[in-house]
Protein backbone atom coordinates (compact mmCIF):
# COMPACT_ATOMS: atom_id res chain seq x y z
CA UNK A 1 0.00 0.00 0.00
CA UNK A 2 1.02 3.69 -1.02
CA UNK A 3 1.07 6.54 1.70
CA UNK A 4 -1.41 8.10 -1.19
CA UNK A 5 -3.90 5.85 -0.55
CA UNK A 6 -6.89 6.70 1.89
CA UNK A 7 -8.70 3.51 3.77
CA UNK A 8 -11.35 3.49 5.51
CA UNK A 9 -13.79 0.49 6.65
CA UNK A 10 -15.95 -1.71 4.47
CA UNK A 11 -19.96 -0.33 4.96
CA UNK A 12 -20.80 -3.81 5.63
CA UNK A 13 -18.64 -3.98 8.81
CA UNK A 14 -18.91 -1.95 12.19
CA UNK A 15 -15.95 -1.80 14.55
CA UNK A 16 -17.06 -2.02 18.51
CA UNK A 17 -14.49 -1.91 21.52
CA UNK A 18 -14.00 -4.96 23.48
CA UNK A 19 -15.77 -4.35 26.31
CA UNK A 20 -19.00 -3.31 24.06
CA UNK A 21 -18.55 -6.05 22.18
CA UNK A 22 -18.91 -8.40 25.22
CA UNK A 23 -23.04 -7.17 25.11
CA UNK A 24 -23.85 -7.72 21.31
CA UNK A 25 -25.77 -10.64 21.10
CA UNK A 26 -23.45 -11.47 17.99
CA UNK A 27 -20.37 -12.07 20.12
CA UNK A 28 -22.08 -14.33 22.87
CA UNK A 29 -19.67 -16.83 23.31
CA UNK A 30 -16.39 -15.36 22.00
CA UNK A 31 -13.27 -14.91 24.39
CA UNK A 32 -12.51 -11.20 23.64
CA UNK A 33 -9.67 -9.37 25.01
CA UNK A 34 -10.72 -6.16 27.04
CA UNK A 35 -8.04 -4.05 25.26
CA UNK A 36 -9.05 -6.00 22.08
CA UNK A 37 -12.21 -5.18 19.88
CA UNK A 38 -14.36 -6.90 17.10
CA UNK A 39 -15.86 -6.06 13.52
CA UNK A 40 -19.19 -7.07 12.93
CA UNK A 41 -21.02 -7.06 9.33
CA UNK A 42 -24.50 -6.60 8.79
CA UNK A 43 -24.83 -9.68 7.77
CA UNK A 44 -27.88 -12.37 9.28
CA UNK A 45 -26.30 -13.76 10.47
CA UNK A 46 -23.70 -12.17 11.65
CA UNK A 47 -19.91 -12.70 11.19
CA UNK A 48 -17.67 -11.55 13.61
CA UNK A 49 -13.76 -10.71 13.35
CA UNK A 50 -12.09 -10.50 16.95
CA UNK A 51 -8.87 -7.85 16.81
CA UNK A 52 -5.99 -7.78 19.09
CA UNK A 53 -5.23 -5.18 21.22
CA UNK A 54 -2.40 -3.24 18.89
CA UNK A 55 -4.99 -3.63 15.97
CA UNK A 56 -8.12 -3.22 17.43
CA UNK A 57 -7.09 0.40 18.96
CA UNK A 58 -6.06 1.58 14.84
CA UNK A 59 -9.28 0.08 13.21
CA UNK A 60 -11.28 1.21 15.88
CA UNK A 61 -9.34 4.99 15.10
CA UNK A 62 -10.14 4.50 11.89
CA UNK A 63 -13.84 4.00 11.97
CA UNK A 64 -14.33 7.07 14.28
CA UNK A 65 -12.66 9.01 11.37
CA UNK A 66 -13.76 7.31 8.11
CA UNK A 67 -11.38 7.20 5.40
CA UNK A 68 -7.66 8.79 5.79
CA UNK A 69 -4.49 8.08 5.00
CA UNK A 70 -2.70 4.88 5.14
CA UNK A 71 0.60 6.94 6.43
CA UNK A 72 -2.08 8.13 9.21
CA UNK A 73 -3.16 4.50 10.68
CA UNK A 74 -0.52 2.85 13.06
CA UNK A 75 -0.13 -0.74 10.97
CA UNK A 76 1.70 -2.27 9.12
CA UNK A 77 1.22 -2.17 5.63
CA UNK A 78 0.96 -6.05 5.15
CA UNK A 79 -1.31 -6.18 7.88
CA UNK A 80 -3.96 -3.07 6.20
CA UNK A 81 -3.51 -5.49 2.82
CA UNK A 82 -4.35 -8.37 4.49
CA UNK A 83 -7.17 -6.23 5.70
CA UNK A 84 -8.33 -5.11 2.15
CA UNK A 85 -7.99 -8.90 0.99
CA UNK A 86 -10.47 -9.90 3.58
CA UNK A 87 -12.93 -7.49 2.24
CA UNK A 88 -13.01 -5.69 5.57
CA UNK A 89 -11.57 -2.01 4.59
CA UNK A 90 -11.17 -0.37 1.00
CA UNK A 91 -8.63 1.36 -0.22
CA UNK A 92 -9.01 3.90 -2.97
CA UNK A 93 -6.98 2.99 -5.22
CA UNK A 94 -7.56 -0.48 -4.74
CA UNK A 95 -4.40 -2.47 -3.92
CA UNK A 96 -3.15 -4.76 -6.88
CA UNK A 97 -1.30 -8.27 -6.14
CA UNK A 98 2.16 -8.55 -6.94
CA UNK A 99 3.35 -9.93 -10.43
CA UNK A 100 4.77 -13.15 -8.85
CA UNK A 101 1.47 -14.18 -7.05
CA UNK A 102 -0.20 -13.05 -11.06
CA UNK A 103 1.97 -15.00 -12.50
CA UNK A 104 1.36 -18.05 -11.02
CA UNK A 105 -2.60 -17.46 -11.33
CA UNK A 106 -2.20 -17.99 -15.28
CA UNK A 107 0.61 -20.39 -15.44
CA UNK A 108 0.40 -22.75 -12.27
CA UNK A 109 -1.62 -25.88 -14.30
CA UNK A 110 -1.48 -27.73 -10.45
CA UNK A 111 -3.98 -29.36 -8.72
CA UNK A 112 -4.00 -26.29 -6.31
CA UNK A 113 -4.71 -24.20 -8.49
CA UNK A 114 -6.84 -25.60 -10.36
CA UNK A 115 -9.16 -25.78 -7.18
CA UNK A 116 -8.71 -22.34 -6.51
CA UNK A 117 -9.81 -21.51 -10.18
CA UNK A 118 -12.75 -23.74 -9.91
CA UNK A 119 -14.01 -21.68 -6.60
CA UNK A 120 -13.44 -18.26 -8.51
CA UNK A 121 -15.78 -19.21 -10.94
CA UNK A 122 -18.88 -19.57 -9.15
CA UNK A 123 -21.06 -16.94 -7.82
CA UNK A 124 -21.01 -14.63 -5.13
CA UNK A 125 -20.98 -17.10 -1.82
CA UNK A 126 -20.51 -16.92 1.53
CA UNK A 127 -16.93 -17.61 2.96
CA UNK A 128 -18.54 -20.46 4.65
CA UNK A 129 -19.50 -22.45 1.37
CA UNK A 130 -16.77 -21.41 -0.43
CA UNK A 131 -14.75 -23.27 2.47
CA UNK A 132 -16.16 -26.57 1.82
CA UNK A 133 -16.40 -26.30 -1.66
CA UNK A 134 -12.35 -26.13 -1.34
CA UNK A 135 -11.78 -28.14 1.08
CA UNK A 136 -13.42 -30.82 -0.50
CA UNK A 137 -12.17 -30.09 -4.02
CA UNK A 138 -11.83 -33.79 -6.03
CA UNK A 139 -14.13 -35.88 -3.73
CA UNK A 140 -15.71 -38.74 -5.26
CA UNK A 141 -19.90 -38.85 -5.33
CA UNK A 142 -21.77 -40.05 -3.77
CA UNK A 143 -23.44 -42.61 -6.42
CA UNK A 144 -26.22 -45.14 -6.16
CA UNK A 145 -23.42 -47.80 -6.89
CA UNK A 146 -20.99 -46.50 -3.88
CA UNK A 147 -24.14 -45.93 -1.93
CA UNK A 148 -25.43 -49.66 -2.35
CA UNK A 149 -22.17 -50.81 -1.44
CA UNK A 150 -21.08 -49.04 1.55
CA UNK A 151 -24.74 -47.82 3.15
CA UNK A 152 -23.09 -47.01 6.44
CA UNK A 153 -20.32 -46.77 8.72
CA UNK A 154 -20.60 -51.32 9.41
CA UNK A 155 -20.18 -51.77 6.02
CA UNK A 156 -17.48 -49.06 6.14
CA UNK A 157 -15.31 -50.66 8.75
CA UNK A 158 -16.23 -54.45 7.34
CA UNK A 159 -15.14 -53.22 3.23
CA UNK A 160 -11.71 -51.58 5.16
CA UNK A 161 -11.41 -55.39 6.42
CA UNK A 162 -9.78 -53.11 10.00
CA UNK A 163 -10.45 -56.72 12.14
CA UNK A 164 -7.89 -58.82 10.05
CA UNK A 165 -4.89 -55.89 10.02
CA UNK A 166 -3.01 -56.86 13.60
CA UNK A 167 -3.60 -52.97 14.77
CA UNK A 168 -2.88 -53.83 18.22
CA UNK A 169 -0.20 -55.85 17.31
CA UNK A 170 1.38 -52.95 15.82
CA UNK A 171 0.75 -51.16 19.00
CA UNK A 172 -1.72 -49.23 18.23
CA UNK A 173 -4.94 -48.64 20.48
CA UNK A 174 -8.64 -47.12 18.68
CA UNK A 175 -9.08 -43.39 19.59
CA UNK A 176 -12.53 -41.91 20.83
CA UNK A 177 -14.21 -39.78 17.98
CA UNK A 178 -14.43 -36.55 19.00
CA UNK A 179 -16.26 -32.80 18.32
CA UNK A 180 -13.54 -32.15 15.97
CA UNK A 181 -12.50 -35.61 14.42
CA UNK A 182 -16.11 -37.16 14.22
CA UNK A 183 -15.74 -38.15 10.63
CA UNK A 184 -12.67 -40.45 11.25
CA UNK A 185 -11.59 -43.41 12.71
CA UNK A 186 -8.46 -43.13 14.57
CA UNK A 187 -5.98 -45.05 15.84
CA UNK A 188 -2.44 -44.01 17.68
CA UNK A 189 0.19 -45.54 19.59
CA UNK A 190 0.76 -45.93 23.34
CA UNK A 191 3.35 -42.73 24.52
CA UNK A 192 4.10 -41.87 21.39
CA UNK A 193 5.28 -38.30 20.66
CA UNK A 194 3.27 -35.52 19.73
CA UNK A 195 2.98 -36.18 15.57
CA UNK A 196 4.59 -33.34 14.19
CA UNK A 197 3.56 -33.71 10.59
CA UNK A 198 1.51 -35.94 8.47
CA UNK A 199 1.27 -37.46 5.29
CA UNK A 200 -1.55 -38.06 3.31
CA UNK A 201 -1.96 -41.43 1.38
CA UNK A 202 -4.04 -39.84 -1.51
CA UNK A 203 -4.95 -43.35 -3.71
CA UNK A 204 -8.50 -44.07 -5.41
CA UNK A 205 -11.61 -44.75 -2.95
CA UNK A 206 -11.32 -48.35 -4.94
CA UNK A 207 -7.77 -48.80 -3.43
CA UNK A 208 -7.95 -47.71 -0.65
CA UNK A 209 -8.47 -51.41 1.37
CA UNK A 210 -5.93 -53.26 -0.35
CA UNK A 211 -3.29 -50.02 -0.01
CA UNK A 212 -4.37 -50.07 3.75
CA UNK A 213 -3.43 -54.12 4.00
CA UNK A 214 0.06 -53.30 2.33
CA UNK A 215 1.33 -50.40 4.34
CA UNK A 216 0.51 -51.94 7.83
CA UNK A 217 4.32 -52.74 8.51
CA UNK A 218 5.09 -49.16 7.20
CA UNK A 219 2.70 -48.04 9.93
CA UNK A 220 4.62 -50.19 12.76
CA UNK A 221 7.67 -48.06 12.27
CA UNK A 222 8.42 -45.85 15.43
CA UNK A 223 8.45 -42.40 13.60
CA UNK A 224 4.42 -43.01 12.62
CA UNK A 225 2.80 -42.07 15.95
CA UNK A 226 -0.72 -42.97 14.59
CA UNK A 227 -3.05 -42.69 11.60
CA UNK A 228 -7.24 -42.49 10.91
CA UNK A 229 -9.35 -42.81 7.95
CA UNK A 230 -12.84 -42.18 7.00
CA UNK A 231 -15.67 -43.05 8.82
CA UNK A 232 -18.65 -43.31 6.16
CA UNK A 233 -18.98 -43.66 2.91
CA UNK A 234 -18.31 -39.50 2.47
CA UNK A 235 -15.32 -39.75 4.09
CA UNK A 236 -13.59 -42.47 2.12
CA UNK A 237 -14.22 -40.88 -1.10
CA UNK A 238 -12.21 -37.48 -0.10
CA UNK A 239 -8.75 -37.51 -1.43
CA UNK A 240 -7.69 -37.02 1.75
CA UNK A 241 -9.27 -40.85 3.25
CA UNK A 242 -5.96 -41.97 4.65
CA UNK A 243 -3.46 -40.03 6.68
CA UNK A 244 -0.59 -41.14 8.65
CA UNK A 245 1.47 -38.89 11.93
CA UNK A 246 4.60 -38.65 12.24
CA UNK A 247 6.95 -38.03 15.22
CA UNK A 248 9.90 -36.97 13.11
CA UNK A 249 9.24 -34.32 10.08
CA UNK A 250 13.03 -35.54 9.15
CA UNK A 251 11.44 -39.17 8.33
CA UNK A 252 8.86 -37.75 5.71
CA UNK A 253 10.61 -38.26 3.18
CA UNK A 254 11.56 -42.02 3.49
CA UNK A 255 8.02 -43.10 4.85
CA UNK A 256 6.03 -41.72 2.28
CA UNK A 257 8.77 -43.58 -0.22
CA UNK A 258 8.25 -47.16 1.96
CA UNK A 259 4.30 -46.47 1.84
CA UNK A 260 4.22 -45.82 -2.16
CA UNK A 261 6.62 -48.58 -2.23
CA UNK A 262 4.59 -51.23 -0.82
CA UNK A 263 1.60 -50.09 -2.21
CA UNK A 264 2.63 -50.94 -5.78
CA UNK A 265 1.24 -49.14 -8.93
CA UNK A 266 -1.62 -47.80 -7.92
CA UNK A 267 -4.50 -44.68 -9.30
CA UNK A 268 -3.66 -41.33 -7.57
CA UNK A 269 -6.93 -39.32 -6.44
CA UNK A 270 -4.95 -35.77 -6.15
CA UNK A 271 -5.07 -33.47 -3.48
CA UNK A 272 -4.92 -29.52 -3.20
CA UNK A 273 -3.21 -27.05 -0.87
CA UNK A 274 -0.74 -30.40 0.41
CA UNK A 275 3.17 -30.68 -0.78
CA UNK A 276 4.95 -33.09 -2.43
CA UNK A 277 6.90 -36.02 -0.84
CA UNK A 278 10.12 -38.24 -2.61
CA UNK A 279 6.62 -40.43 -3.13
CA UNK A 280 5.17 -38.54 -5.80
CA UNK A 281 1.76 -37.47 -5.86
CA UNK A 282 0.83 -40.86 -3.79
CA UNK A 283 1.81 -39.34 -0.59
CA UNK A 284 1.80 -36.00 -0.21
CA UNK A 285 2.51 -33.70 3.48
CA UNK A 286 1.53 -30.76 6.00
CA UNK A 287 2.07 -29.61 8.87
CA UNK A 288 -0.66 -28.51 11.12
CA UNK A 289 -0.98 -24.43 12.22
CA UNK A 290 -1.13 -24.40 16.58
CA UNK A 291 -4.43 -24.34 17.88
CA UNK A 292 -5.55 -20.48 18.44
CA UNK A 293 -6.21 -19.38 22.05
CA UNK A 294 -9.61 -18.20 22.71
CA UNK A 295 -11.45 -20.92 20.04
CA UNK A 296 -14.84 -21.23 20.69
CA UNK A 297 -16.14 -25.01 21.47
CA UNK A 298 -18.34 -24.59 17.71
CA UNK A 299 -15.02 -23.59 15.83
CA UNK A 300 -13.42 -26.42 14.16
CA UNK A 301 -9.65 -26.68 14.87
CA UNK A 302 -8.28 -25.82 11.71
CA UNK A 303 -6.12 -28.42 9.77
CA UNK A 304 -3.15 -27.36 7.15
CA UNK A 305 -5.93 -27.51 4.66
CA UNK A 306 -8.88 -26.05 6.47
CA UNK A 307 -6.53 -23.30 7.29
CA UNK A 308 -5.58 -22.33 3.59
CA UNK A 309 -9.18 -23.25 2.74
CA UNK A 310 -10.54 -20.67 4.97
CA UNK A 311 -7.84 -17.75 4.33
CA UNK A 312 -8.38 -18.84 0.29
CA UNK A 313 -12.25 -18.60 1.11
CA UNK A 314 -11.91 -14.81 2.64
CA UNK A 315 -10.69 -13.31 -0.18
CA UNK A 316 -12.70 -15.36 -2.96
CA UNK A 317 -15.77 -13.96 -0.97
CA UNK A 318 -14.04 -10.12 -0.94
CA UNK A 319 -13.62 -10.22 -4.28
CA UNK A 320 -16.61 -11.28 -6.16
CA UNK A 321 -16.37 -7.95 -8.41
CA UNK A 322 -13.06 -9.22 -9.86
CA UNK A 323 -11.79 -11.91 -12.99
CA UNK A 324 -11.38 -14.99 -11.66
CA UNK A 325 -7.46 -14.60 -12.96
CA UNK A 326 -7.56 -11.80 -10.50
CA UNK A 327 -9.35 -13.46 -7.48
CA UNK A 328 -6.59 -16.57 -7.93
CA UNK A 329 -3.83 -13.64 -7.73
CA UNK A 330 -5.55 -12.22 -4.65
CA UNK A 331 -5.66 -15.36 -2.99
CA UNK A 332 -2.01 -15.91 -3.51
CA UNK A 333 -1.48 -13.07 -1.95
CA UNK A 334 -3.22 -13.55 1.07
CA UNK A 335 -1.55 -16.77 1.37
CA UNK A 336 1.88 -15.69 1.14
CA UNK A 337 1.01 -12.80 3.66
CA UNK A 338 -0.39 -15.16 6.40
CA UNK A 339 3.04 -17.65 5.96
CA UNK A 340 2.37 -19.83 3.10
CA UNK A 341 4.41 -20.82 0.19
CA UNK A 342 2.32 -21.08 -2.24
CA UNK A 343 5.23 -22.68 -4.71
CA UNK A 344 5.65 -26.10 -2.79
CA UNK A 345 2.44 -25.49 -0.19
CA UNK A 346 4.54 -25.05 3.02
CA UNK A 347 5.29 -22.96 5.70
CA UNK A 348 7.62 -20.04 5.08
CA UNK A 349 9.51 -18.59 8.03
CA UNK A 350 7.54 -16.28 8.61
CA UNK A 351 4.03 -18.50 8.93
CA UNK A 352 6.33 -20.48 11.65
Amino acid sequence: MGARQRIGLTPTWSYAPGDEAKEHADCAGLRIPADGGVLISDESPARVRILPAGVAEAVGDMARRGEVRTDEVELDESLLRILELEGLIRAVPPGRPPEVCTRQAADDSSVSLSALWWAAAFPPATPEDLTRRLYFYGRRPVSARWSSRLPDEQAVEGWLGLGLLGLEEAGYGRLPRTPDTWVWRRWGKKSSPHPSTKLYVCCVPEELPAVLRQIVPVLARPSVSGFKLGFDLASVLRPDKFVLYLSDTGAADQVAADVAAAAGPVEVQPLPFTAATAAGPLVTRATDPPDWRGRPAWHERASWRLHVCRLAAETLAATGHASPQERVAAVLERLRLAGLNTDDWTWTDRGR
